[in-house]
């Protein structure tokens, strides 16, 4: 069922009870008018009764009293009934049958008494009272209330008439109201379904009427812009890395393919067998951090925190890279306090650690140190990779965390990097909640730094211990 629909159908069931009870109350107020003012004319009936005693006496009736008859419907009728029960005076349409019983009468001796009774089908209003100069008399009024339960049914049918105008009415109001109301909403629909993955337009509509439609359209604007740049950062990516796994692949068959040719001799095979097994570590480690970028993407990397010494992950990292680092004539160096200590996931900072410092190691030239230092200060934690290098190109500094992005400089493209290893580092940061940082040294070289929250250092800190 629709919207339209179900509004319509809530706003005609809500009027329909509205009406149903101001129409009760409306004939309930009338119904209560009419009989007040029925009482009344009773009352008024009931104080001029004397004049329908006999002028011969108490005991019979007046000469020349007419035949009883059946009153018209309002007409109001009048007897007088004396102690002994009997009828002694009465309008010609009353009778000589009390149209109280005894029990009635007794009490209308005491005061007056009004009384609602049905008879065959026919509603009559009593009221009777002490016959004023009489005691033990008494003086009855009535009246058929066929004219007053006339008009109430007339009232009621004719409420009933109008309510189901009034329902069907507020149905259809309801029903152009909803649809008139929600037909900006179908448009948007209309116009985000035709949107397309490669349209370039700027997305939908957005109304001039400054109200929730139009702040609805704008949210969507921004949601389909998001989800274009993921699109293009996605795209992007299986480019990237299509084109970054295509060298290694081709590099892996060629010395397959020239491994297997005949008369080769065993140096050449196992220079080849090297080469291959090169290739294949890169492959390896592509893989594994487009997997680990992939993940991050999707938010499935946990921070799972535990209090760590911070000094012990930058030995581990620098211990890690110690091998290479001779092989190209540099050391790395350690400054940190030895009692810093934070909350982090120890196994994600030493994988950014281990990357900026295989990025330092690209670049250092021979004989100058690489530094990994950490401090602490208000409660962040301040992680930082420094080399001795040429420093970042200035129009590179900006793209430095974007994947694949790479100094384009033949030794950037030619040592094996595939531009994934800063990328890294910022996903191991914002997975923290912190961020990622590149800038050049005055001095000459690069950083690297990784600021991280929920930083708890010790309160007794030395001073930075290089190792």
């Amino acid at each position: 069922m629709s919207i339209r629909l179900r509004l319509a159908l809530v706003f005609a069931v809500a009027s329909a009870v509205v009406f149903a009870a101001g129409s009760w109350l409306f004939v309930a107020a009338l119904s209560s008018s009419l009989l007040g003012s029925i009482d009344s004319q009773l009352a008024v009936q009931l104080d001029s009764a004397g004049r329908y005693l006999p002028p011969t006496g108490m005991g019979r009736a007046a000469p020349g009293t007419s035949t009883p008859r059946t009153p018209a419907p309002g007409e109001y009728v009048i007897q007088v009934v004396d102690p002994s029960g009997r009828v002694r005076g009465a309008s010609a349409e009353a009778g000589r049958t009390p149209m109280l019983r005894a029990a009635d009468l007794a009490k209308a001796r005491h005061g007056r008494l009004l009384v609602s009774r049905s008879d065959e089908g026919e509603s009559e209003r009593l009221l009777a009272g002490p016959l004023e100069h009489h005691p033990g008399w008494v003086a009855v009024a009535g009246v058929s209330l066929d004219v007053r339960n006339g008009t109430l049914s007339d009232v009621i049918r004719e409420l009933l008439i109008a309510g189901a105008i009034f329902v069907g009415v507020a149905a259809i109001s309801a029903y152009g109201l909803a649809r008139a109301a929600l037909s900006p909403v179908e448009r948007l629909r209309q116009q985000v379904a035709a949107v397309s993955d490669r349209d370039d337009a700027p997305g939908v509509q957005v109304p001039r009427t400054r109200d929730e439609i139009a702040s609805l359209a704008v949210t969507m604007n921004q949601l389909l812009a998001r989800l274009r740049r993921a699109l293009a950062r996605q795209r992007a990516l299986v480019a990237d890395a299509s084109h970054e796994l295509r060298t290694p692949f081709a590099v892996l068959t060629g010395e397959l393919e020239l491994a297997g040719r005949p008369g080769r001799s065993r140096e050449e095979l196992v220079a080849a067998v090297d080469r291959a097994s090169k290739e294949s570590a890169r492959l390896a480690r592509i893989t594994e951090q487009l997997l680990f970028l992939a993940r991050s993407d999707e938010d499935r990397i946990p921070p799972r925190t535990e209090r760590v010494n911070i000094r012990s992950l930058l030995d581990s990292s620098a211990e890690h890279a110690a091998g290479r680092a001779t092989a190209s004539g540099v050391r790395c160096q350690v400054n940190a306090p030895a009692e810093l200590v934070a909350e982090v996931n120890p196994d994600r900072v030493r994988e950014a650690l281990d990357n900026a410092v295989d990025n330092a190691l690209r670049f250092a030239p021979p004989g100058t140190a690489i530094v990994l230092s950490a401090r602490a200060a208000d409660e962040t934690l301040t992680l930082e990779v420094s080399d001795a290098g040429p420093g970042f190109p200035a129009q590179f500094l900006p793209h430095a965390f974007e994947r694949f992005a790479r100094p384009d400089s033949p030794r950037a493209r030619s040592d094996g990097g595939a531009g994934l290893g800063l990328a890294i580092v910022s996903a191991v940061a914002q997975a923290h909640g912190g961020h990622a940082a590149a800038r050049n040294r005055p001095e000459g070289g690069a950083t690297v730094t990784l600021e991280l929250p929920r930083a708890h250092p010790s309160l007794d800190v030395p001073g930075p211990t290089p190792s």
